[in-house]
């Protein structure tokens, strides 16, 4: 692939990124639009993240199938299509079924567009943890301003339902450009053989690094989903004014994806993750000092984004370079296992919170124990993830 070519797929994967961002993030604030429309409790709504999360898990087979066959451009062409019909369920859906499909689809079709960019750039040779962690910065940055579409929202039509058409719009401009794209790197969709699938499924290393997406994904979710809530306890202010530590975070998280290669020249991709889960994990103790100082909260929020940011892109780098003849089944393997902790952290996150009534600390405390246990792990196994790949 030509340099320039290049940097155009490279522009556009930025751009998709930061689509991806806003779909992801506008789901929770348009929460009260969908159980209105649907007459259903917010609790009952609520569920449609089980169903995202599902969409991301089911996504690894039908990538490993359909991707096959389709190839790169073909994910690249048709996984915004199906984030656009996710969409346009969410801004119309007026029954629970729907609104939960359009869910479903929301993960399945953002899946499939990280996956095809992260295997497309992470297949190359070069500082491709680097490139990985710039291009998934955006996802950050998009996660800002998805939330600011919804209450835009709200001020011109009194409810979210003209956020989700926005995020199809900006959907839109990824299934042309792929088009107009024509060069796709070959590798990045090749089909790998059966017994390259067979080894990496029965691969220890494979199934550490699917654990370590797995934690990582939960303690992203839980924490940017619980951060509000922890703050507005722990300073006593409105619902409105704790949902800054929220930006905080996801504003920390993007900052450090993006400049991460400045880590990346100095320390190498396999001790940076450690490094990085020990930052996250100085975030939560400064962020359970909020009750004396306040300020904690916000400062918290931002060393633990800055410790988390670049760990999921580092990782599917890493992934890449050890199993290069299977880059998509590694990539979408990480992707999607990442889906399954997102189901139950979170959750466990939520039930500390309220067994710790007026402070909340304990869902601190809970995922402080997870990353402990991360470390331990990392730390023991961490040979065996050399950059060197198998035989083939």
């Amino acid at each position: 692939m030509r340099a320039s070519t290049s940097s155009v797929l490279f522009a556009l994967a930025c751009y998709a990124f930061v689509s991806l961002g806003i779909s992801a993030a506008l789901l929770g604030p348009l929460l009260p639009t969908l159980a209105a429309r649907a007459n259903a409790g917010l609790e009952q709504i609520g569920v449609i993240f089980t169903w995202m999360s599902l969409g991301y898990i089911l996504s690894a087979l039908i990538i490993n199938t359909l991707g096959a066959k389709v190839g790169a451009r073909g994910m690249l062409i048709a996984s915004p299509l199906v984030v656009i019909l996710s969409m346009t369920l969410l801004a119309l859906g007026e029954r629970l079924d729907v609104l939960f499909l359009g869910g479903c689809l929301l993960g399945l079709g953002q899946s499939g567009t990280q996956v095809a960019y992260n295997t497309i750039f992470g297949a190359q040779s070069g500082e491709s943890a680097a490139k990985l962690n710039r291009l998934n910065a955006f996802f950050g940055l998009g996660a800002l301003v998805g939330p600011l579409l919804v209450s835009v929202s709200y001020i011109f039509v009194a409810d979210g339902g003209l956020a989700p058409w926005a995020a199809a719009v900006m959907a839109l401009p990824l299934t042309v450009g792929a088009i107009a794209v024509r060069s796709v790197p070959s590798r990045a969709g090749a089909p790998s053989a059966s017994h390259d699938h067979r080894r990496l499924l029965t691969s220890p290393t494979a199934l550490l690094l699917c654990l370590m997406m797995a934690l990582y994904v939960g303690c992203e979710v839980a924490f940017s989903g619980w951060t509000a809530e922890f703050t507005r306890r722990a300073v006593s202010i409105s619902p409105a004014q704790a949902a800054s530590a929220v930006s905080v975070f996801w504003a920390a998280l993007a900052f450090s994806r993006y400049f991460a290669n400045l880590a990346l020249a100095r320390i190498p991709p396999i001790q940076l993750v450690g490094v990085l889960f020990g930052v996250a994990l100085l975030g939560l103790l400064i962020m359970l000092t909020a009750y004396q100082v306040g300020a904690a909260a916000w400062l918290g929020a931002a060393v633990v984004g800055i410790g988390l940011g670049p760990i999921y892109p580092t990782l599917v780098s890493i992934g890449i370079q050890k199993f290069p003849f299977a880059a998509r089944m590694i990539t979408s393997a990480l992707t999607s296992v990442g889906a399954v902790g997102a189901l139950f952290i979170p959750a466990l996150t939520g039930a500390a919170m309220e067994i710790g009534a007026a402070s909340g600390t304990e869902a601190w405390l809970l995922l402080i124990g997870v990353l402990l246990a991360v470390l331990a792990l990392w730390g023991s196994t961490r040979r065996s993830l050399s950059p060197r790949p198998l035989a083939r």
